[in-house]
């Protein structure tokens, strides 16, 4: 039981990351690949990210933080 829980508090964290990437990239108004291009990933990764896919690795989300000017954590989720 407690691992289940555990479980929707981890995709609740990851949907919270996937959709703070998102509206980031949208509220400064560029694309996926604008953004890729900016830090140095694949747009692919982006299109990962954002959809749910993947997971934000640490080393990412201390690169989208330093673009948007925002602790890695806000992506990261607690």
């Amino acid at each position: 039981m407690a691992s289940s829980l555990r479980q929707k508090e981890e995709v609740g964290q990851m949907v919270q990351a996937v959709s703070g990437l998102q509206e980031l990239r949208k509220a400064k108004g560029i694309s996926s690949q604008e953004l890729a291009r900016e830090v140095g990933v694949a747009k692919s990764a982006i299109w990962t990210y954002e959809s749910g896919k993947k997971v934000i690795p640490e080393d990412h989300a201390e690169r989208f933080a330093e673009f948007f000017g925002l602790p890695a954590d806000v992506l990261l989720g607690p």
